[in-house]
């Protein structure tokens, strides 16, 4: 079984590919979309199956982050 997002082409919940071959900063991974084909960045902390107890917004830029850790937003934003 593959990895559950919401895509950013179809808007559908469904199974990432992920493209090991492409370099990533930490805390993402390259994905093609198994229903649609788009390809594109997300966030693993995006991922459907990780319990909502688990991550939060950041207060500095609002994406997802694993909760005790820092933002891989920020990090890669350099904010």
């Amino acid at each position: 079984m593959h990895p559950q997002f919401k895509c950013n082409g179809c808007k559908g919940k469904t199974e990432f590919l992920w493209l090991e071959q492409l370099d990533t900063p930490e805390g993402f991974k390259a994905y093609q979309c198994m229903s649609c084909g788009c390809v594109g960045v997300k966030n693993i902390a995006e991922a459907l199956h990780i319990p909502d107890s688990s991550i939060d917004r950041c207060i500095k830029c609002g994406g997802w982050q694993f909760l005790g850790s820092g933002c891989h937003t920020c990090a890669l934003i350099g904010a």
